[in-house]
């Protein structure tokens, strides 16, 4: 995939919007070692200057398998393809969470190519595997859980949110997630006003307002 005939395809669309921005800012993260689970460090334009994607070239791939120890002990594994089966889950990176866990929709599964130049203008080659994601969070004002014999409920963050769409290391996945539509609270688009969008597969117009997430 040209990263450049990538974005000049999907003009507008806030998906893909900072989009090689955050891309660098990701595998910064990544190669510097930091902390991912928090993302609170904020890169120079210089730091993200060091950052080499040769010919702005990344590569696409259809679907990733998540393998995961069931409750009885055994390896079972999950396939997580954008446009069937898209929704994963990873630790909470809040250090005091009112929910364990994130949830997010995968838009995109990328191998690149990458390359960090150094101070004395030395390269060192790297290989990585990044998803383009778009996140949900939990509905705050809505219990749930065993006491109360109820599912969690989560929602798609809103557009104007800048952590809506971000990069994520497939090693933080736990696992795939079954999300459920919440029938009566219907359709719309209040997260995300752009119609047609790399957000929505299959060229919905629309999203489901609010999801259970299956236990």
């Amino acid at each position: 995939v040209s990263l450049f005939a990538f974005l000049r395809e999907n003009d507008g669309d806030p998906a893909i919007k900072n989009f090689i921005l955050r891309l660098k800012d990701h595998i910064l993260y990544r190669l510097k070692k930091l902390d991912i689970s928090h993302c609170d460090y904020t890169f120079t334009d210089e730091e993200r200057r060091q950052v080499i994607i040769p010919n702005n070239i990344v590569y696409s791939a259809q679907t990733m398998q998540v393998y995961y120890m069931t409750y009885d002990t055994r390896c079972e594994y999950d396939t997580i393809n954008p446009k069937t089966h898209g929704d994963v889950m990873v630790l909470s990176g809040e250090s005091a969470p009112s929910h364990p866990y994130w949830y997010a929709h995968v838009l995109g599964i990328y191998h690149i190519d990458t390359w960090l130049q150094g101070s004395r203008g030395e390269t060192e080659k790297q290989n990585l595997e990044v998803l383009h994601v778009r996140w949900l969070a939990p509905l705050m004002a809505y219990e749930s859980g065993i006491q109360r014999a109820r599912l969690p409920k989560v929602a798609f963050i809103k557009e104007s949110d800048y952590d809506a769409f971000r990069f994520l290391d497939p090693t933080q996945v736990i696992q795939g997630t079954h999300l459920i539509p919440t029938f009566t609270s219907g359709r719309g688009s209040s997260s995300l006003r752009h119609r047609k969008s790399l957000a929505r597969p299959n060229g919905e117009l629309d999203d489901w307002e609010v999801y259970y997430v299956g236990m």
